[in-house]
């Protein structure tokens, strides 16, 4: 019996951006990172104006909701599409939320929400948690220090926008620098899946005038925020690459024959289709809820966010692999939807909180609920 996924959060974005998705094929894994000119998917999504869907509409946006941006990202995930669209539609435009008042800020999130340029975000998941020390540092003297790890440059970007610690008493801080000061300073890797990410190495650069966005406890709340939507957003994506698995596996098992019959009819196959659609149809009920609920704190970390992040990590990988044990032979070949599905949902998992990440924030909150008890 054929299953086509029901969408969380259905209508004119989830429809636009599975049909984008659809059209766009396997991204090249054997070319030289680094490219300078935006792919033409990329280029598609800047003018539909994706980027502008959570930027307010006094600054130029759309003034959209998470729902909204939710149903882009679970369209795409349900063809393993590899584009930066949580960290510069989603991200990026958290940790510029409510800098509005500054002019700099005012033009560039303009320019965002019409395209014209791209903001890649990097948010200090040590900086999260109190007492944490981090290797990226603004010193007294104004001089950047320290390594900045897992800028998504999959495409270009006109700025990368990343929190520090500044001076002695490590003053948290937002700093918004041009990419053509800081690419030369990059060393860039492509994934398995073809997402390429940045390590910048930074030896005293130092920051101009107006670069310095923010200092203090606003920047931790924007930080902590930006993180809670990308790891929920992850989660939204990995809903939608589950809910393909599962109808690629089913398609295929009622299409191949083995000894003359169909793989379908076979009970253990069956059994293992079943635990992989309740899997689903779970994870699918979980994130719509904690999405609907908008579990979005200014202060602290949710036990919500990062224990669907935990469990949909836990879920991803063994549907991978049903999926790709489903499929035989056929699961191992990058040509195959399910193959680059269950490669997509493996590196996803390590976005914006990997297991270790969650586990830390989780024992964190629990000792500081302790502490007030």
């Amino acid at each position: 019996m054929p299953f086509t996924p029901v969408p969380m959060f259905p209508g004119d974005l989830y429809d636009t951006g599975l049909r984008l998705a659809e059209s766009v094929g396997p991204r090249a894994t054997d070319t030289p990172p680094g490219g300078t000119l935006s792919s033409p998917e990329w280029r598609q999504m800047l003018d539909l104006g994706w980027q502008g869907v959570l930027i307010a509409e006094d600054a130029g946006g759309v003034g959209g909701t998470l729902a909204d941006l939710a149903a882009i990202v679970e369209a795409l995930g349900r063809q393993a599409i590899v584009a930066p669209v949580i960290a510069r539609c989603a991200v990026a435009p958290l940790l510029l939320s409510g800098l509005g008042g500054q002019p700099a800020v005012a033009s560039l999130l303009e320019a965002m929400a019409v395209g014209d340029a791209s903001v890649c975000p990097v948010v200090d998941t040590g900086h999260l948690l109190p007492g944490a020390a981090s290797a990226l540092a603004l010193r007294a003297d104004g001089t950047l220090h320290g390594r900045l790890s897992g800028a998504d440059l999959s495409e270009p970007a006109t700025h990368l926008l990343f929190n520090v610690r500044e001076g002695a008493d490590a003053t948290p801080a937002l700093l918004l620098l041009p990419m053509a000061d800081v690419l030369p300073l990059a060393r860039l890797y492509r994934g398995v899946d073809g997402r390429v990410t940045a390590d910048i190495e930074f030896q005293g650069l130092r920051p101009a005038d107006g670069q310095l966005l923010s200092r203090g406890a606003p920047v931790s709340r924007a930080a902590e925020l930006a993180q809670q939507a990308g790891a929920l957003l992850t989660c939204v994506q990995a809903v939608g690459a589950a809910g393909a698995m599962v109808e690629q596996t089913i398609d295929y098992l009622n299409t191949r024959m083995q000894f003359g019959v169909l793989l379908a009819t076979f009970q253990a196959l069956r059994h293992r289709v079943v635990e992989m659609y309740v899997a689903y149809e779970n994870a699918h009920g979980l994130v719509r809820q904690l999405i609907e609920q908008t579990v979005l704190a200014p202060k602290g970390y949710p036990r919500d966010v990062a224990l669907t992040k935990l469990y949909l990590i836990g879920v991803s990988r063994a549907m991978a692999e049903s999926a790709i044990q489903l499929h035989g032979g056929m699961g191992m070949s990058q040509e195959t939807l399910v193959a680059r599905l269950a490669t997509h949902v493996l590196m996803n998992s390590l976005q914006y909180g990997d297991k270790t990440q969650c586990l830390d924030w989780l024992a964190e909150r629990s000792t500081a609920e302790a502490a007030q008890a």
